[in-house]
């Protein structure tokens, strides 16, 4: 599955014929994941450290990313960075995506602990990525044989010696086979990453991340869906240029009035260039033509708190939240509702923003938006003794 936006068509064309948000099994394809990153002692640190760079700044908390170690003992990376997992194999919550990044990974390789923990969790997760020589983890494993793969070029020729079975692959910066996807060297982590960022949140996000990280080496490819002149225009709009953006999506929506993506790009770019009515009306036509993409909600729901449309945010953050359900989306529902004086429901999405990991109780008790929530007696017990930053 090389692009995701085929993939999007098909689920807002099958939630449109449903009439629903999700389909009739209550899957929740935006759902934030997640993403446990392998660390071990002599581990690459651009390998681990480019993924993660990826996963956190990706989609405003779409991905929950965490360390994993064979214990919570401390590693030391390359010799100079010493790392404190945040979990071992044995407590670790069950990853959608795992990385495993290079180095010394003969080292993990011979933890039965951890080797038996990646079995099991590649055996049920949505996707394994490997850095570098992290690859030769999957292939002990037996999990690359018969698979195309790929890794640092130095230790090519060993993978092809001591692993026959796998389709070894050069001059490339990762190869996708589904469940699995293996980088080269370094660097590559991070075209991984952002590659599987947009397999899963489709183009936009990807290239959003990428522009953030000032990762220019990277922008999605041209396709049947992303052609030249939609690429053009999300370009724009990546690169907050609001004039072009809106006059090629203008023109885009002119020709496809009925396509929420354009619809929600080109609201998008209306905001950009300070058009809030105008742009907050462009993005509930594409919400109502099935689109509840977290990039689309998100946007809506700021605007209209902008316009101080405080009822239909809070209905656009309940929405967000179902759909992905991050601490930052039960916080701005909390916001919306603080807005209207809804002391009940706002404490109780606040609460939910604490349970989901938000702790920055700093801005809780500075922000306006929750004045009349910070008056009530509840509100201090909200945050219990959890006084640090938050997590997104």
């Amino acid at each position: 599955m090389r692009h995701i936006e085929p993939a999007i068509r098909l689920l807002l064309l099958a939630l449109l014929a449903a009439g629903t948000a999700a389909s009739a099994e209550g899957a929740r394809p935006w759902a934030r994941r997640n993403v446990a990153i392998v660390v071990y002692d002599q581990v690459e640190i651009l390998d681990f450290a480019g993924p993660m760079e990826v996963f956190t700044a990706a989609g405003n908390g779409a991905f929950r990313v965490f360390t994993v170690a064979p214990t919570r003992a401390p590693v030391l990376s390359q010799g100079v960075l010493t790392i404190r997992p945040e979990f071992s194999v044995d407590d670790s919550p069950a990853p959608d995506i795992l990385v495993l990044p290079g180095g010394d990974s003969r080292g993990f390789s011979r933890s039965e602990a951890g080797m038996a923990w990646v079995r099991k969790v590649a055996g049920q997760n949505e996707l394994s990525m490997s850095v570098c020589s992290g690859a030769f983890i999957l292939a002990r494993l037996g999990l690359l044989d018969g698979r195309p793969a790929t890794t640092h070029w130095g230790a090519v020729p060993r993978l092809r010696s001591a692993f026959p079975k796998v389709q070894v692959q050069t001059g490339v910066r990762f190869v996708d086979t589904g469940r699995i996807v293996t980088t080269a060297g370094v660097s590559a982590g991070i075209d991984g990453a952002l590659h599987v960022v947009q397999r899963l949140l489709g183009d936009d996000v990807a290239w959003e991340t990428a522009r953030y990280m000032q990762y220019d080496a990277w922008e999605p490819k041209e396709s049947a869906t992303l052609t030249a002149p939609a690429k053009e225009a999300l370009r724009a709009l990546v690169f907050q240029d609001g004039t072009r953006a809106v006059s090629l999506l203008t023109a885009a929506a002119a020709r496809t009035p009925r396509d929420p993506l354009v619809l929600s790009r080109l609201g998008r770019a209306q905001l950009l260039r300070g058009a809030a009515k105008e742009g907050v009306a462009t993005l509930e036509s594409a919400v109502a033509l099935g689109d509840v993409r977290p990039i689309t909600l998100t946007a809506l729901g700021d605007a209209q708190l902008t316009l101080g449309a405080n009822a239909a945010a809070e209905q656009t953050f309940s929405r967000l939240l179902d759909e992905r359900g991050t601490p930052s989306d039960a916080y701005q529902l909390a916001c919306a509702q603080g807005r209207q004086g809804k002391v009940d429901a706002a404490l109780a999405s606040l609460t939910r923003a604490v349970q989901l990991g938000f702790h920055d109780r700093a801005l809780a008790e500075s922000d306006d938006d929750l004045r009349a929530v910070r008056s009530d007696a509840r509100f201090a017990g909200v945050f219990g003794r959890n006084d640090g930053q938050t997590r997104r």
